[in-house]
C-alpha cells in the first residue's frame, strides 16, 4: 500500500497521472499499466531481460515499444522514460502509485484489512459497507491473513494504520507493566 511505494516511483506516477488526467485517459492508463505488470508476471524471461543491467537500454526500449505497441501511448512513453533513466525497477511501484491517484479521483478508498483468520465473503462485504459509510467513499477491501496478530484486525490505507489487534493490545499492557513502578520494601 501507500507506505511501501518508493518515493521516486511517486514522482513518475504523479507526472503520468497529470498527463493522463489532462488527456482524459486516467482509467485507460491504469488498465494498461496493470496489463503490463500482468504480462511481466507471466513472462519471467522478459522481466529478467528488462532488469538485466548488461542488456543495453536501446534493446530494452525496442522490446518495450513492441510489447506496448497497442497500449496507451502515455504508458509506453512513461515506461520508456523509466528505461532511459535506468529506473525500470520502479515500474510496479509507479503503477501502484498511479492506481492510488486514479482511485482517489474516483473516490475509491483501498483498505488493506489484516485478520488472524480468513474472513468469510459476507464479513468482507459487511466491512466494506461499514468502511464506505464511515469514510464517504467507496471502499475496496483487500483482506490478508496474519495469525501473529492473534485476533482483532489491522486496517491500512493511504499511509494510515489502525491497529485493533490483540497482539497490539497485549504489547500495550506489557509496556504499561514495564513503566509502572513497583513498590519496594516497606512500601509494599
Amino acid at each position: 500500500m501507500a507506505e511501501r511505494i518508493d518515493p521516486a516511483a511517486r514522482v513518475y506516477a504523479d507526472a503520468l497521472y497529470g498527463a493522463a488526467r489532462e488527456a482524459g485517459r486516467s482509467r485507460e492508463v491504469d488498465r494498461d499499466l496493470r496489463g503490463l505488470l500482468d504480462e511481466l508476471g507471466e513472462n519471467r524471461s522478459l522481466l529478467a531481460a528488462l532488469a538485466n543491467p548488461a542488456i543495453p537500454r536501446d534493446a530494452k526500449k525496442r522490446v518495450i515499444a513492441r510489447v506496448l505497441e497497442s497500449s496507451e501511448p502515455l504508458v509506453r512513453n512513461a515506461t520508456l522514460v523509466l528505461v532511459d533513466h535506468g529506473r525500470i525497477s520502479l515500474l510496479a511501484d509507479m503503477a501502484a502509485a498511479h492506481a492510488e491517484l486514479v482511485a482517489a479521483e474516483e473516490r475509491i478508498l483501498t483498505v488493506e484489512v489484516t485478520t488472524a483468520v480468513e474472513l468469510e465473503a459476507g464479513q468482507v462485504e459487511s466491512l466494506k459497507k461499514r468502511l464506505s459509510e464511515a469514510v464517504g467513499h467507496d471502499a475496496n477491501v483487500v483482506a490478508t491473513v496474519d495469525p501473529d496478530i492473534i485476533g482483532g484486525l489491522v486496517l491500512r490505507s493511504r499511509g494510515v494504520l489502525l491497529d485493533a489487534s490483540v497482539k497490539r493490545r497485549l504489547e500495550d499492557i506489557r509496556q504499561a507493566l514495564i513503566r509502572t513502578p513497583l513498590p519496594v520494601g516497606s512500601e509494599a
